[in-house]
């Protein structure tokens, strides 16, 4: 009555009144909490704002309403990550006084990092706007409902903090659960013709307009567009499509409630409205609350059509009967079944109990549904007392409504096509997994958790034309832990874990789930994962949780065929052909995007043939002409669409920023394996060396950057560090880390390494004068540069001897030292260069004169001539030794002497000035030993390779062994290519860095351990770390071995750093953030749908503007003016502040250079062409400008690289002239034309052709070589280096006495004694044969030289050559020469006939083999015997065996007899016997013995 009263002094005294109790309540309430007892005294609780009645008011406050009306004061910065949230949040409850172990408390002060109110605390949300936290709440919940996640990163770990928080209270609890359960305050219309449409340009038009106006084509606009179910142009196109329809679909009918008698009226004023708002929610009458969901209910079920109910909710029908005389029959009212106890956990928690029966009141006008007849309702006839009675409204008991979320069942929702929807439902119902389904036995569970589609092809459509639908059907994985039917044999009675980490979970299906898409390496496919809850905290997600995928048993995620997060789900199969290839994300992103495109193009094709087919046979082509195209309507296919129609074949397109997370989530699951393995690592020599190839992909703007690795003798890696200082004091930690990995491994430390510089103490040199290089007594070597050089300590303080082991050997690797020599000569393209390195190569090196001649043998009996070995061969067959300081300074100052006034025909001198200052540094290593090989007691260190076939020739003279040295580090440089490999592009994050480089370091170390090919070593035929050590782990646990032990992951963990990771003393650390590249958004998502264009658009790197110009191929900045300055790439001073965690030790880490994705790199030298010219197809004018740039930069280092720059300059000027002749070239190129040039100088020779000067090389070359003092290099071999050795076994707890030493002495001797007499009989030395012409071996070098032997092959015959033998049988016909040499002897007309006897004598030999072998019985015989060694009725042998002996033993009476005759056995016996003698046991004694052997 008062809300109907006009304004009087009445309303005033209300609005008083509302007003001045809520003040009290809240004074009263607030006095209330300051008198609550605290056990923490700085404990802060949240205080709601509450209304007069009590409700939470949801409008903010003043301080909020200053944020979202002034933008300028929300927080814009960067959000935080969620750890560094935790810990200030830490900080502040501790610093109060507050309870740091109450969640609840500390989450109050975590600072949101999103929206308006970003930088605010979570408590200030709840108490300034609730408003906001309920819109919060139900965005979250909506996104899980649709299954789309958006952008992942530090904003949305502080969403779902924020989520989990704002639950935790009851109010926030009840007020959601209110606002579900009440009716939506919408105004119906009274029919659909009224609706208003609410978009467009005509949003304020009816439903009924639109339909009448048609003629002006909006409506057909509006039937062609294609929309989202559910959305208003949806409802308005079924309206359209009803009104075109009218006779296939009745007219739909609404009953319309009662309106109210009259309208309530309030006049306006504002502060009462306020703060009647603030009452939020109000509450209504109970008729209203009651009508509403049945007219709702009513409508859905009239546009929508019926709908699958759960089981649970399914009510046993009962009906309301009356008079069927005096009125109409009533249609029946379902009675609802009460909730089963075990699903009483779905239930919405509330504040109090929940009543069981609630009052039901059925309106006689409701009861008369216009769904049960097509008749219009009839008023309702007058009824008799008695049924009058019983159609009172009836009180019908019920439980509260199942709160189950509708897009569980909601097949709608699924972020797929409609036919991809359609047939994954069927698919789950035909296994009986949709809920209401018929349950499907599967023998044996023996069932596939792969669907895949129908073949389109073989589907008979009957009389219509194939449909596309069927052909844009993809794959689809099941994936249902919880379900007993499909996976119970997995789970075999586990428990699985709850999401929350509840004690005693019971987790339980909430939902049929959704489907997500996969990108996998042949297409994409979905991963349907259930919706899942838990009965005990009743907390619902989803099956591919990350967060619960982590907590479940390694065999529920080996059944995963993907790799998933928030954002991402890749497929295995796209990361193993990641790894496998080494191919850049973006070169992958192609590859994958080309597959999808060609499975598109496929299906489009098999779809247009099916067409093709059907159409054939109307046509008549198969000789019979069918009735189909008279039985259907539609006579032309249906476009088979787009790649990216969302009702079509709904494809993806993959960014090569998506393809680097997974990569990176993937490194991350690698890491422990890789560095384990990495630290497993050993070896006895290391070889050391910097490089900064792979270093400058690395993007800080320091730029100091270096790459370190130390190798063994097996040439794998035992460590690699980035360092940003190249000083032996940046290399302390990395030393110290491998010290501490020998000890702990109880392993002998390396004696031996060689490194590329400081391989001694400082020294120091005299500076060379203007034209001293002229003179040789400044190049002579004396006796007081001896002692001057090998005097005081020659020993440097470096950090490996410093830090790893005292006693340890450094040499200088000999490839640096002659590359310093080089570096001083003019050019590499000088005549004489060639000549220089040749002869200091050799100086440097002696060749062992044995194996080059047996390698020269080995050329012979291939028939190469001539027999000069390749430098490749020798480098590989032949032991190299760099001889003692004495010989090398001599050796190599010889060749000093020889071109230290060499010249070219142009006067140009071979050597620079400071090629004397080079000698006179080198020779102070070479004076000390640097360079000489160790002095090993018995030779060098060598490791044999084995032998091989030179050029694949079988025969003993063509096998030649392999010498691998292991001296030197030119291993490195091949190392250093390769790693430049695995890290793609030219600038890259240090993250991708760090993942690539270690992941190639392993797979370099893995690929060594292939190439050593150990006899006794089993390794995987795949690379995968992580796979490998589960696969070890398991097999130990199952067969108690592991199965590949060489793979074996190091128990000890060193904490090695590796890398990036690596953190020098005083030096800033790299910074490392694995989340960044989540936090990165873009405008369209990484995996989307493409735009619905033709063809869809290639991922491009760089940003693209939105306008539709063409794009051009060569596009040239235009120079700015002279007065405007240019930016630099860098400023210092808008570079954000690095962050650091606190309480670190360590200093703020580089900053990053900022850099494009994509930049160019060097001139633009194709000035608008795709091809360049070889130096012989190049016109005069460009031959001329180049032999100018040649001129002008002669004698410059670097020399080839500035007349580049420069021709690439002329040629970019000249672009725009058609007629200029300067096409473009490449260095290499020019390279080419420059040693063209040499050659067209000195066409004789390259060296300078007088007599005396070609003496002089002559015997200095023989002087280096055969004429060398050191003629052998003794070898001693090194065995291969210790991979990941077991722990050092422990010492015995009791001391060794005499007594037991003795014993193990006797044992010893009698097991040798036993074994002696068996293994002498395989001692035999392999005889050679002896000719029957001359008596002599047949061997080459074996005889005395009375007679020339040669073996030649040709095919299968094998010739002997005697040169006696020809001479007796050819000497009559005019043979004079008895020891004539195969090669004279095979250019006469006698060696033909030789050839022609031995084929017959061979075809001979076989024939008989043949016929011989036909006679011979087939079956193996025994030794002893001599009968079958099969089992049978002509045959005493028995195929038996010894119990507890592994293996068949073949029983022989004659044999057995043989052995134990000495022993007292009479004669041979049966089996039967000799199981009841004395010498079974002795029998089954010696065949174990001879087993384990």
């Amino acid at each position: 009555m008062l809300l109907s009263l006009k304004p009087s002094r009445q309303l005033q005294s209300l609005r008083h009144c509302f007003l001045q109790c809520h003040n009290i309540k809240s004074g009263i309430s607030a006095r209330i909490k300051m008198r609550k007892l605290l056990f923490f005294p700085g404990k802060i609780s949240v205080t709601f704002r509450k209304g007069p009645l009590g409700y939470l008011r949801q409008d903010p406050t003043d301080a909020a309403k200053l944020l979202k009306d002034n933008p300028s004061l929300q927080d814009k910065s960067a959000p935080v990550k969620e750890e560094l949230v935790k810990t200030n949040a830490l900080t502040v409850v501790r610093q109060r006084g507050g309870d740091a172990s109450d969640k609840t408390e500390v989450y109050g002060e975590y600072i949101l990092q999103f929206g308006k109110y970003k930088g605010k605390s979570f408590r200030w949300l709840l108490e300034n706007d609730i408003g906001y936290t309920i819109y919060l709440l139900k965005s979250h919940e909506k996104e899980e409902a649709a299954g789309v996640f958006m952008a992942e990163g530090h904003s949305k770990d502080s969403l779902l903090s924020f989520v989990s928080y704002a639950l935790s209270f009851k109010e926030i609890q009840s007020l959601l659960s209110y606002d579900s359960k009440k009716p939506v305050a919408t105004a119906a219309a009274a029919s659909e013709d009224d609706q208003l449409v609410g978009f467009g340009s005509r949003a304020s038009n009816t439903w009924r307009e639109i339909w009448d106006s048609r003629d002006d084509g909006y409506a057909a606009f509006i039937l062609k567009k294609g929309c989202a179910p559910g959305t208003k142009m949806h409802k308005l196109q079924r309206y359209l499509q009803k009104k075109q329809h009218p006779a296939s679909d009745p007219p739909l009918t609404t009953p319309t409630s009662r309106a109210p008698a009259e309208a309530m009226v309030m006049d306006e004023d504002e502060e009462l409205e306020r703060a009647m708002l603030s009452i939020s929610p109000s509450k209504q009458p109970q008729s209203s609350v009651a009508a509403a969901p049945t007219s709702s209910t009513a409508r859905r079920r009239q546009t929508s059509g019926p709908e699958r109910v759960p089981s649970a909710t399914l009510s046993t029908p009962t009906e309301l009967k009356s008079s069927e005389v005096d009125a109409p029959a009533l249609p029946s009212i379902k009675r609802p079944v009460p909730l089963p106890q075990q699903l009483m956990f779905l239930m919405p928690e509330t504040a109090g109990s929940l009543p069981t029966e609630t009052t039901v009141t059925v309106p006689e006008t409701l009861l008369c549904s216009p769904e049960r007849s097509a008749v219009p309702p009839q008023p309702p006839l007058p009824l008799p007392a008695a049924q009058r009675a019983q159609s009172q409204p009836s009180t019908v008991p019920t439980c509260p409504p199942l709160q189950l979320p509708g897009y569980d069942h909601d097949v709608s929702q699924w972020n797929c096509s409609q036919q991809q929807r359609i047939w994954m439902k069927t698919e789950l119902e035909s296994m009986g997994l949709w809920p209401g389904s018929i349950p499907v036995s599967n023998p044996m569970k023996m069932v596939s958790l792969w669907r895949f589609p129908p073949q389109p092809e073989l589907i008979d459509s009957i009389s219509d034309l194939p449909s596309p639908k069927y052909f844009q059907l993809h794959p689809f994985f099941i994936w249902k832990p919880e379900n007993d039917s499909l996976m119970g044999r997995l789970r075999n009675n586990d428990t699985l874990p709850c999401i929350d980490g509840c004690v005693r979970p019971q987790v339980v299906s909430a939902g049929i789930g959704r489907p997500r898409v996969i990108v996998g390496v042949t297409g994409q496919y979905y991963l349907l994962s259930s919706r899942l809850c838990c009965k005990v905290c009743r907390k619902r997600w989803y099956a591919d949780n990350p967060l619960w995928l982590e907590n479940l048993p390694k065999r529920y995620t080996n059944l995963l065929p993907a790799i998933l997060t928030y954002k991402k789900a890749i497929c295995k199969s796209v990361m193993d052909e990641l790894r496998r290839t080494g191919n850049s994300p973006t070169d992958m992103a192609n590859q994958i995007m080309e597959m999808m495109h060609l499975k598109y193009e496929r299906a489009n094709l098999a779809y247009l043939l099916s067409c093709q087919n059907i159409m054939d046979g109307e046509a008549g082509k198969y000789d019979q002409r069918t009735i189909t195209q008279f039985l259907r309507q539609e006579t032309k296919p249906a476009p088979f669409g787009e790649y990216g129609d969302s009702d079509g074949w709904n494809g993806i397109s993959v960014s090569a920023h998506y393809l680097t997370d997974c990569l990176l989530h993937e490194y991350q699951h690698q890491e422990v394996a890789i560095k384990t393995l990495l630290q497993g690592n050993f070896g006895q020599a290391f070889r050391s060396d910097h490089t900064r190839k792979v270093a400058r992909k690395v993007t800080f703007s320091s730029g100091t950057m270096s790459s370190y690795a130390i190798m063994n003798e097996n040439w794998m890696i035992l460590s690699w560090v980035m360092v940003q200082s190249e000083t032996e004091k940046s290399l302390k930690p990395m030393y110290e880390g491998l010290a501490n990995r020998y000890s702990s491994a109880g392993i002998e430390k390396a004696q031996y390494q060689w490194v590329d510089r400081d391989c001694c103490a400082a020294f120091k040199v005299a500076e060379s004068c203007t034209g001293e290089h002229l003179n040789w007594d400044a190049w002579r070597t004396t006796d007081a540069i001896v002692a001057e050089a090998t005097s005081g300590n020659l020993l440097n303080t470096c950090a490996s001897r410093c830090h790893y082991n005292t006693n340890i050997t450094i040499k200088l690797d000999l490839f640096h030292c002659m590359r310093r020599f080089l570096r001083e000569c003019v050019s590499e393209h000088h005549p004489l260069y060639s000549s220089f390195a040749q002869f200091l190569s050799a100086a440097f090196s002696v060749v062992d004169q044995e194996d080059l001649q047996k390698l020269k043998d080995a050329y012979t009996f291939c028939g190469i001539q001539p027999a000069n070995p390749t430098k490749k061969h020798i480098r590989g067959h032949c032991r190299t030794k760099i001889p003692q300081p004495e010989e090398l300074v001599q050796r190599v100052e010889g060749v000093f002497q020889h071109f230290y006034l060499a010249k070219d025909p142009n006067d140009v001198p071979l050597f620079k000035p400071s090629m004397l200052k080079a000698w006179r540094i080198q020779r102070v290593h070479i004076l000390r030993g640097c360079l000489s090989d160790p002095q090993v007691e018995g030779g060098i260190l060598y490791r044999h390779g084995g032998t091989v076939q030179l050029n694949h020739v079988q025969g003993e003279g063509a096998k030649v062994p392999v010498w691998i040295p292991i001296r030197g580090t030119s291993q490195q440089e091949g190392y250093h290519f390769h790693q430049a490999q695995w890290v793609t592009g030219t600038r890259i994050s240090s993250e991708l860095f760090q993942a690539q480089g270690m992941t190639g370091v392993a797979r370099w170390n893995y690929q060594r351990l292939v190439d050593l090919k150990q006899p006794d070593v089993r390794l995987p035929a795949v690379f995968d770390p992580a796979l490998i050590a589960d696969l070890n782990a398991v097999s130990e646990r199952v067969f108690g071995e592991e199965k590949y032990p060489a793979f074996r992951l190091s128990s000890r963990d060193t904490g090695e750093k590796f890398g990036l990771e690596y953190v020098e003393p005083d030096c800033r650390p790299v910074p490392l953030d694995w989340d960044k590249h989540r936090s990165k958004t873009d405008s369209t998502d990484a995996l989307s749908p493409p735009p619905q264009i033709s063809p869809p658009p290639v991922p491009s790197e760089l940003p693209q503007s939105s306008s539709t110009a063409p794009t051009k191929l060569f596009q040239f900045p235009v120079c700015p003016p002279a007065d405007v300055a240019v930016k630099p790439d860098v400023d210092p001073s808008s570079a954000p502040d690095p962050q650091t965690e606190p309480e670190t030790t360590y200093p703020p880490p580089l900053p990053q250079l900022s850099s494009p994705t994509a930049a160019r790199t060097g001139p633009v030298k194709t000035g608008g062409r795709v091809f360049v010219l070889d130096h012989k197809r190049w016109p005069a004018p460009m031959k001329k400008a180049i032999d100018d740039l040649l001129n002008k930069h002669r004698g410059q280092k670097d020399m080839l690289k500035h007349v580049d720059q420069d021709y690439a300059a002329l040629v970019h000027n000249s672009c725009n002239d058609p007629n200029s002749m300067l096409h473009p070239t490449t260095k290499l190129h020019i390279s080419q034309y420059l040693k063209h040039l040499a050659k067209l100088m000195n066409t004789s020779s390259s060296l300078n052709t007088s007599p005396e000067k070609l003496q002089d090389r002559q015997q200095l070359w023989h002087s280096l070589t055969v004429g060398s003092e050191t003629t052998s290099v003794p070898v001693v071999t090194m065995p291969v280096a210790t991979v990941n050795p077991p722990p050092p076994a422990q010492t015995l707890a009791t001391p060794l006495t005499q007594d037991s030493i003795e014993k193990i002495v006797k044992n010893i001797m009698e097991r040798q004694q036993q074994q002696q007499p068996q293994q002498q009989p395989g001692k035999k030395k392999p005889q050679t044969k002896t000719c029957l012409s001359c008596g002599q071996p047949k061997s080459r070098y074996e005889n005395d030289g009375s007679s020339i032997h040669f073996f030649f092959q040709q095919g299968p015959v094998r010739y002997f050559y005697c040169s006696n033998k020809v001479f007796k049988t050819y000497g009559a016909e005019g043979l004079t020469n008895p020891k004539m040499p195969f090669k004279d002897f095979a250019g006469t007309e006698f060696f033909q006939r030789e050839l022609d006897a031995t084929k017959k004598n061979v075809e001979e030999r076989g024939q008989q083999k043949r016929k011989r072998a036909e006679s011979q019985h087939t079956g193996r015989k025994c030794r002893f015997c001599k009968m079958e060694l099969k089992q049978g009725p002509n045959s005493p042998h028995i195929h038996t065996g010894f119990p507890g002996v592994v293996g068949k033993y073949i029983y022989c009476p004659a044999k057995v007899f043989s052995i134990y005759k000495d022993q007292g056995m009479g004669k041979e016996m049966t089996w039967k016997e000799f199981q009841e003698s004395q010498f079974y046991e002795m029998e089954r004694q010696r065949w174990e013995v001879e087993k384990g052997k």
